[in-house]
């Protein structure tokens, strides 16, 4: 029996990924011949509808580029491995292609109790397993210089995300027993889900809410229970998934000012510390109007300053007990601006003892 020279037994050298068909083929081919069977070229090109030309320039890649120890035997026409085991060369994966994969597996994290997850986490799993058994990687390691911490994920029920899916498809209402962020209740709404999104890692739906009247933004590991009614319910045309964010967005950014303002003005010094619903409007308008959370700082410095520095024989004055206490000092600024360093003067003056707002140009919201 005539037999081919067998592959050079020096270590395989680092190689570059072949492309998927290819590499499908490989191992193919290698998982037979490790099983003691013989292999012909028109064996691969029958398992994968490839020309038999094809197929014998396979098996040559094999044994002159990742250096598999086969030898043909001319008189069956076949392959075998001579060895028991073969160690296949270590696959030079790019920087470009190892972080993708390095993101794709901190990623799957945030499908979790979503029907993607086992399917998601299967087609990870075949990437895994095409790749040879040693992967050569920079010696600087990944986790050296580079992490992904997407933060605390809240995992939905993968039956409430089913259900919401399904009526979302079909256009039904759904029925849901929600635990509201606020009372920390646990309520029933009707909801029309118009939009399921994911946003920071954690799942959302966008939904009519047939009780507030409204569209209104419901966390999906906050819903206990979903269930698909029989009544269809229709999407308005003017209903644009992006011009909805930008408004929640838009929103959020208000809320942020608003609660800024009112922890500033309920710490200051000479407040009664304690806030009223037109405390609240009243924040709401500024930040509609456009005045700073500077100005805003700025203006009860002053107040506080003018009422801790009064004469000591004048009358004490009451505590300041709303946040409109401070307008026509805010109009005063915008119209006559105190001379530079003032203000800070002031600051000094009474010890930091007014809370500062966060101003720096990561927070600045004006």
């Amino acid at each position: 029996m005539a037999k081919a020279r067998s592959a050079p037994k020096d270590p395989p050298a680092a190689q570059q990924l072949p492309n998927t068909p290819l590499l499908q083929r490989l191992y193919w081919a290698l998982g037979r011949l490790r099983s003691n069977k013989p292999i012909k070229a028109r064996d691969i090109a029958e398992e994968f509808e490839v020309n038999v030309r094809t197929a014998c320039r396979d098996l040559d890649f094999l044994r002159d580029q990742w250096r598999v120890p086969i030898e043909y035997d001319r008189g069956k026409a076949t392959y075998v491995l001579t060895e028991p085991t073969a160690e296949l060369p270590a696959v030079a994966l790019s920087q470009g292609e190892l972080i993708a994969l390095y993101f794709a597996e901190k990623v799957l994290a945030q499908y979790r109790g979503t029907p993607f997850e086992p399917n998601l986490a299967s087609a990870f799993h075949k990437i895994q397993e095409l790749l040879p058994e040693h992967v050569w990687v920079s010696p600087s390691s990944l986790d050296d210089y580079l992490s992904f911490e997407p933060g605390p994920l809240y995992t939905p029920e993968a039956e409430v995300f089913s259900d919401l899916l399904t009526a979302r498809r079909i256009r039904r209402k759904l029925l849901s027993r929600y635990r509201s962020p606020n009372s920390n209740r646990t309520v029933q709404r009707r909801i029309h889900p118009y939009h399921v999104f994911n946003h920071r890692g954690d799942w959302y739906v966008a939904a009519w809410d047939e009780r507030r009247k409204d569209i209104r933004t419901f966390a999906l590991h906050r819903i206990r229970r979903a269930t698909p009614t029989t009544e269809p319910f229709e999407i308005p045309v003017r209903f644009s998934f992006r011009k909805y964010m930008q408004a929640v967005r838009s929103r959020s950014r208000r809320q942020i000012y608003v609660e800024r303002v009112l922890d500033a003005y309920r710490q200051a010094p000479r407040t009664l510390g304690q806030l009223r619903q037109a405390d609240r409007k009243l924040a709401a308008k500024l930040y509609d109007r456009g005045v700073s959370l500077q100005t805003i700082e700025d203006a009860l410095t002053l107040v506080t300053a003018r009422r801790a520095f009064q004469d000591h024989d004048a009358t004490p004055l009451d505590p300041i007990a709303s946040l409109h206490y401070i307008l026509p000092v805010i109009h005063e600024l915008q119209t006559e601006p105190p001379i530079p360093g003032y203000i800070d003067y002031l600051r000094s003056r009474l010890d930091r003892r007014t809370p500062a707002l966060r101003t720096d140009p990561d927070h600045q919201l004006s």
